[in-house]
């Protein structure tokens, strides 16, 4: 069979600027515009639990992975934020650029879907935690039986293989893997706090693969993104036939065609019905734990944390930069996340430790 594979210029996020002024905003926007006029361009307006996020943009793969990623908006529904994406565009280099005080976002010269996905997601937050009390927590969710929890962690760190264990649990079922929305004025209502996620797909790293060999047949018949064809694009290629990372034989000597954690940015958009069936899915849980996840060979297994404590932690972010989660010159060293949530365009840090230490201390999240 064919992979349906599209390798991007940019297989990372581009350089940005997230405190762009509107006068110098309308100036890049109307660029844009420029070519999305002179050119093939795609429209779309996706629903992110309940906030209009539209999309405009000529490459036909971002466009794909759009659609098939988010659940649509009324065509006749005004945006509450909006993304122009032109590719091609003469004398730019790959950036990208949001405007605060309009809720828009323009990318030049980038077809990665990454980036494009986690700042439409950036924008919804900016007018759910703003407008209608509702936190955006950059984390994966799993219902365990009636218990919802909720894996925080830095990018790349392992919050799909976490909530994988988790989902092949009987009762386990996958809400999300990346995006958790918490509505606190309903957790006032309710008496506690109900996690839901916008996407109708997993955008998944495809090196799960390297770890769990069924993963092959499903990521064969996904959509996928910057997935290693040839063994000469391997890092971890060792002698003629040897693998690094698995210690055995390479993929493309075992007579495959490609290998899915030859890159570790490479991507996969896996409906969530897909992994487990549909009745492994949920589309929303009832939140009884957080877990803060770490990569590392140092930490103790497992650490019990107080508000106080976790809020620390959160607030500080601290993590190993992973491939794909910033510049290249970066992997492998140290950065900070605050709250673990790269997505955030308007960082607000007194709202993010409220939203957290009201689920801990009000809801008794533990």
């Amino acid at each position: 069979m064919k992979l349906d594979n599209y390798t991007t210029a940019s297989t990372a996020r581009v350089k940005s600027d997230k405190n762009v002024a509107r006068e110098k905003f309308a100036e890049l926007r109307k660029t844009a515009e420029k070519k999305l006029n002179s050119s093939k361009s795609y429209r779309s307006k996706a629903n992110l639990n309940g906030i209009t996020v539209s999309f405009w943009g000529n490459s036909g793969h971002q466009f794909e992975f759009w659609t098939l990623n988010w659940n649509e908006a009324s065509a006749a529904k005004d945006p509450d934020a909006s993304i122009f994406s032109a590719y091609g565009v003469d004398g730019i280099q790959p950036s990208a650029f949001y405007c605060p005080e309009t809720n828009e976002s323009v990318f030049f010269n980038t077809e990665y879907y990454g980036q494009c996905k986690s700042w439409a997601l950036g924008m919804a937050a900016a007018v759910l935690e703003q407008k209608h009390e509702t936190h955006s927590i950059h984390g994966a969710c799993v219902d365990v039986g009636g218990r919802g929890v909720i894996i925080v962690a830095p990018t790349g760190t392992g919050k799909t293989t976490q909530a994988f264990k988790l989902m092949e649990l009987p009762k386990g079922r996958i809400v999300g893997d990346d995006w958790v929305y918490i509505d606190h004025n309903e957790g006032d209502r309710l008496g506690y706090l109900v996690g839901r996620q916008p996407e109708k797909s997993l955008y998944m790293r495809t090196e799960t693969q390297k770890d769990k060999e069924w993963l092959r047949d499903t990521f064969d018949q996904s959509r996928c993104e910057n997935v290693v064809v040839r063994k000469a694009a391997c890092e971890f290629t060792e002698g003629e036939t040897g693998c690094q990372l698995t210690k055995g034989t390479c993929v493309f000597n075992r007579g495959y065609d490609w290998c899915y954690f030859a890159f570790g940015n490479s991507r996969a958009l896996v409906p969530r019905e897909k992994i487990f069936g549909p009745g492994k899915v949920a589309n929303e849980a009832q939140v009884k734990l957080l877990v803060l996840l770490r990569r590392d060979e140092t930490s103790p297994p497992e650490v019990r944390l107080d508000a106080d404590r976790a809020i620390e932690v959160l607030r500080k972010g601290e993590f190993m930069i992973r491939p794909g989660a910033g510049p290249k010159e970066l992997w492998g060293k140290m950065g900070n996340e605050p709250w673990y949530n790269p997505y955030l365009l308007r960082l607000d840090h007194a709202r993010q430790e409220s939203f957290f230490r009201r689920m801990i201390s009000k809801f008794q999240v533990t």
